[in-house]
């Protein structure tokens, strides 16, 4: 294979699929080398290990959905009801591309009581979830109930992402967000 120049930024982003099809442990340095066009050891000159390429995709992921992803929750020209579908429109291709599901959520599941590097990202990410979602529910809710509807519902979304995952079943996940969408409503 001959040597390609290569940015990180292209590797980070070539690595996302491998990770999210694969996992973390299953994917081997030579299977992200091989996606990247790169050789195993000019992949090295990158990242000096597959922890440290791990942790600049979740660094790199958690900027995009806070940037692009999250921030829809803090719009104010649409309805709490309308940024949170608007916000579901812009997450749902990235985590049910392949029925793969959420990378931090599999990353939580997959390493959390064996790489404590990631953790500091993965809980980031989720703070930030958990926050915009509140902000969304607090336009209907006392803020204490929201921040339980907040957390209660990226609960919900990740473990239907979970099961989504398991039974090859999309409806799973649309069933869940109807459910979040319904708690936005004063009842």
């Amino acid at each position: 294979m001959p040597l390609q120049k290569t940015t990180k930024e292209e590797i980070i982003n070539k690595s996302v699929e491998v990770f999210r099809q694969r996992g973390y442990y299953k994917t081997s340095m030579s299977d992200l080398a091989e996606a990247c066009g790169l050789q195993k050891g000019s992949f090295y000159y990158h990242f000096k290990s597959k922890e440290d390429l791990m942790q600049a995709v979740l660094q790199m992921l958690h900027k995009y959905y806070h940037h692009k992803v999250f921030s829809i929750a803090y719009e104010t020209d649409l309805s709490a009801k309308d940024r949170f579908i608007k916000l579901f429109e812009m997450q749902a291709p990235i985590i049910t591309r392949d029925a793969s599901g959420c990378l931090f959520g599999n990353m939580t599941l997959e390493s959390i009581s064996s790489v404590m590097e990631f953790k500091q990202e993965l809980k980031a990410f989720f703070t930030d979830w958990i926050a915009a979602f509140q902000h969304l529910f607090e336009e209907k809710h006392p803020t204490k109930k929201a921040e339980v509807l907040a957390q209660q519902s990226v609960m919900e979304i990740e473990g239907a992402l979970m099961m989504m995952r398991l039974y090859k079943d999309k409806s799973l996940l649309e069933a869940a967000c109807q459910r979040v969408l319904g708690r936005l409503e004063v009842h």
